[in-house]
């Protein structure tokens, strides 16, 4: 059975494919996350508490609640993105907001834990306005996948993440001089090339899925799985439709199935 190394975006992470189940709104449109702008974190965080309290420890702080209660929805997200779809098994590592950089980061991490590479790698495209960072700091390397939104243009410090907050405030600074210089696309453009050359010259064994479009290696390929019309079905300039993006679920699923039949089939990776 091969090991499967799924790395994708919002698109193959699940993400607001919980909304209607966390706070009744059936038809909601989303235009990030469900975590984005605060609008939610109070349905989030009970919702949170209802899920996990037979199988969680005493909470010590309260304040540390909406932490666990996103780390936890980001989990569930994954596990009910259309791959649960898939029968084979699955190690999805995608995330809201991805970029190539962070697909590279991301299979190094895989490789680390597992010692060894991926039989099979999915890797999605995903909207150029994805932004990263890397941040040399006091003899210390970082990584970031910060956006910058002019409408919350204000820095915020995430007390999730291990980096400093001086390290931090140069990441969103970053952010912001890449955005304001108008180069976001053209540096994710850069380093996608750079990340399929990486796969290709490193004998990686990698399928290609298109959801927005903009980069080179995966628009008018013939080899390219395109499912932009599907995601196009939930998603338009104003975001996810949450319900419909439910509903196309399966119909991404079935449509990879139908390019790479032995998904569903108990056979050996020389075969495929």
């Amino acid at each position: 059975m091969p090991n499967i190394l799924v790395l994708g975006d919002c698109a193959s992470a699940g993400t607001n494919i919980l909304t209607q189940e966390i706070t009744g709104e059936k038809g909601a449109l989303l235009e990030y996350s469900l975590v984005w702008n605060g609008t939610y974190w109070k349905d989030i965080n009970k919702w949170y508490l209802k899920k996990t309290k037979n199988n969680r420890g005493k909470i010590k702080y309260f304040s540390s609640i909406p932490f666990h209660a996103v780390k936890y929805l980001v989990e569930q997200e994954l596990i009910n993105s259309y791959w649960k779809y898939i029968s084979q098994p699955i190690h999805n590592m995608s995330k809201n907001g991805a970029t190539a950089y962070g697909y590279y980061k991301r299979l190094k991490k895989y490789e680390k834990k597992f010692n060894r590479k991926p039989d099979v790698i999915f890797v999605s495209d995903y909207h150029l306005r994805h932004n990263w960072q890397r941040v040399n700091h006091k003899g210390h390397k970082y990584f970031f996948e910060k956006g910058y939104d002019e409408r919350k243009p204000e820095f915020s410090v995430n007390p999730q993440l291990t980096a400093p907050v001086e390290v931090q405030r140069i990441a969103h600074d970053k952010a912001k001089l890449y955005h304001n210089k108008g180069v976001v696309g053209k540096r994710a453009k850069r380093i996608m090339s750079w990340f399929i050359n990486y796969l290709t010259k490193n004998n990686y064994r990698f399928y290609k899925i298109r959801f927005y479009g903009g980069f080179g290696e995966f628009d008018n390929n013939a080899d390219v799985l395109d499912c932009l019309d599907l995601k196009n079905k939930y998603n338009s300039g104003a975001g996810d439709r949450v319900d419909l993006k439910v509903e196309v679920a399966p119909l991404i699923a079935q449509r990879i199935v139908e390019k790479f039949p032995w998904l569903t089939l108990k056979q050996n990776i020389n075969n495929i």
